[in-house]
């Protein structure tokens, strides 16, 4: 005796939108793969520009935050008197101190910053068709533990996406629920079994996601840091000639600030012996 065969029936519109959504998603890993290298290629070049300019930065900011505590001291000193404009100056030795860190943070973070090579965009072409498939922002949004995982999960990738951090968008895509338990995180279900309705939110959230990668591409295509990119790609020699300008306005400004410092000790210590 034959069994009978299970016939499983799909609506249209379901058949429908999942082939919308395929394409979907062959689209924003496109344009996630454009602006990932884009992006990569301009932090690269301002990696560059601030290793070479950092002293000439430091010590202008340096001078900015010294500049305004003398101000708040000289201030102080006329108004309060002396025990209280000491403890502005101790302010001003904290704030240069966290000019200092902070400084060295960027540096630390630049120097992850480079041109991904060839097979570096051939691997991230590969690693975006994989992580657009994670893109469920609807499908947890009734289970909050989930949603929060979720959340921390785009977070994770975005942040890598935005530093170039290839290593963590290989361990995503590779193995997301490895990578989310390592993590302590609530584990998720990425299976694409949708009803109707949640295949039309995927759809619409995927629209809109595609709107938003190439609204941030068009953002980055604009800004002064994408266009010295292009320049300099086409002329290489280009980037000394803008460092050496950048140096003389900067020390332009370091010579105007060290004469106002100088102006305000002598303005204090005349104070001071009164």
């Amino acid at each position: 005796m034959k069994k009978a065969a299970t016939v499983v029936y799909e609506h249209p519109e379901s058949l429908r939108l999942r082939v919308l959504i395929d394409g979907a998603r062959t689209r924003l890993a496109e344009l996630e793969v454009i602006y990932t290298l884009e992006k990569a290629q301009v932090d690269a070049m301002q990696a560059q520009l601030f290793q070479r300019l950092r002293p000439y930065h430091l010590e202008r900011d340096r001078l900015r935050v010294v500049l305004k505590f003398r101000r708040r001291f000289l201030d102080t000193l006329l108004r309060e008197g002396m025990e209280e404009a000491v403890e502005v100056d101790k302010e001003r030795a904290r704030a240069e101190a966290q000019n200092e860190a902070d400084y060295e943070e960027i540096a630390q973070a630049m120097e992850s910053k480079k041109t991904l090579s060839s097979d570096d965009e051939a691997e991230l072409k590969k690693l975006w068709k994989k992580l657009v498939n994670l893109f469920h922002p609807d499908r947890f949004a009734s289970e909050p533990d989930k949603q929060e995982t979720y959340g921390k999960l785009t977070a994770a990738i975005n942040w890598a996406k935005d530093n170039g951090d290839l290593e963590t968008l290989r361990q995503i895509a590779d193995n997301p629920h490895g990578f989310i338990l390592r993590q302590g995180w609530t584990n998720l279900d990425f299976d694409d079994s949708l009803q109707l309705g949640q295949l039309r939110k995927l759809w619409e959230s995927l629209q809109a996601e595609i709107l938003a990668v190439i609204e941030a591409t068009n953002a980055l295509r604009a800004s002064a840091e994408y266009e010295l990119h292009t320049l300099v790609a086409e002329k290489p020699e280009l980037l000394g000639s803008v460092i050496a300008k950048q140096i003389t306005q900067i020390e332009a400004e370091i010579v105007r600030m060290k004469d106002e410092e100088a102006k305000l000790e002598r303005e204090i210590a005349e104070l001071q012996q009164i």
